[in-house]
């Protein structure tokens, strides 16, 4: 009987354990679309663990040279987000993410990283204006999106000394600060500067869109397909897995005048571009034909000539990166962007998602590990 019952307080262990593992759900969200109050008032938090807010300061702009007070001046001290009735609007949406228990991570992204991080001085006056940033506006950590011109060996040392100086900032504050990053599904990382980064951020976004062509390659095709996922996330075995989180896409592309796999020879810029999945259904759910690619698990919509088709992701397609998602032990998803799949609603109601929502509920809405 004693070994029945330990076996069965066994098994109820591991059960609160596996929930305990349940996959965090995040999302990218840009700050021009916090237009007024009401829309931050009307944003849904209770669907994300973690938001990653485009909204830093015109750092890239700044000549990090002239000095750290200079700096800290004019990106920190002096900085004000627009407002709405005399508030501003990024500190009233961080409220409201919390009361809802959901962080919100201060995104830095765009261009301009090598040259100051390249300089040790000037990378320095870069952290510590990062760090002073967050703690004026009560952000819970800090994401980097470091695409253009990047350096594998530089962007691990920026990150290590982001979370040094995050580290502080958890003693002064009193509570966690985040730090993660976001990487494309290419990537290669040796073991060392896999562990070296590891060491630094709490988790990695892996960006698996964008694979297709795009409007910068001559061959169009899946923008988000499970077959090159797969064979991209089998080369970050160098990474724990509950280190990643797989990136979902609620955008794809529409091109005219090429189909899959043909070459444009003057490149995709002309014959492509990238398209909402909201300004898309239209289209899906019209006279568009969809046809199933059983090795990227998701369709191709062709136009009723077959002269053009769109690359999108479905409810159905999601689903399956979800459940592989979980059955590979990841540690959660993420999606490029808030805005692209958004419902309107009537009145003051929350705003609701075509993709996001269905996602959300699959997730069971868990709390942020």
């Amino acid at each position: 009987m004693r070994k029945i019952l330990l076996s069965v307080l066994t098994a109820l262990v591991c059960a609160v354990g596996l929930k305990a593992q349940s996959l965090s759900h995040s999302t990218y969200m840009i700050q021009r679309d916090l237009k007024d109050a009401e829309t931050v008032e009307r944003i849904d938090y209770e669907l994300f663990d973690y938001i990653y807010l485009m909204a830093a300061p015109a750092w890239s702009k700044t000549d990090f040279t002239k000095g750290r007070e200079a700096v800290l001046r004019e990106l920190v001290t002096d900085f004000r987000y627009p407002s709405d009735g005399g508030r501003e609007l990024v500190p009233y949406m961080i409220d409201r993410a919390h009361r809802a228990g959901t962080r919100v991570l201060l995104s830095f992204a765009g261009e301009g990283f090598l040259p100051k991080v390249s300089d040790e001085a000037q990378r320095g006056v870069f952290v510590e204006m990062m760090t002073a940033f967050v703690q004026k506006y009560g952000f819970d950590g800090i994401e980097v999106d470091w695409e253009s011109e990047f350096d594998m060996k530089l962007h691990a040392q920026f990150l290590a000394e982001i979370r040094h100086a995050l580290d502080r900032l958890e003693r002064t504050e009193g509570r966690r600060m985040f730090l993660s990053t976001a990487l494309h599904g290419w990537r290669v990382y040796t073991q060392e500067l896999a562990d070296k980064l590891s060491a630094s951020v709490d988790w990695i976004n892996i960006m698996t869109y964008d694979m297709g062509g795009g409007v910068w390659g001559k061959i169009p095709s899946h923008n988000t397909p499970m077959d090159g996922i797969r064979r991209d996330l089998a080369r970050w075995n160098v990474f724990a897995k509950d280190k990643l989180c797989i990136g979902l896409a609620n955008y794809g592309f529409i091109y005219e005048n090429v189909l899959p796999g043909e070459t444009a020879a003057e490149g995709l810029k002309k014959q492509g571009r990238y398209i909402s999945y909201n300004a898309a259904l239209p289209l899906i759910e019209g006279n568009w034909t969809a046809e199933y690619d059983a090795d990227a698990q998701m369709n191709y919509y062709y136009n009723p000539e077959r002269t053009g088709f769109i690359t999108m992701d479905s409810q159905e397609s999601l689903a399956v990166k979800v459940d592989w998602v979980r059955d590979e032990g990841f540690r959660g998803v993420f999606w490029w962007e808030y805005g692209y799949d958004l419902i309107p609603t009537e009145g003051k109601a929350k705003f609701r998602h075509h993709l996001i929502d269905p996602v959300a509920r699959s997730l069971s809405a868990s709390p942020a590990r």
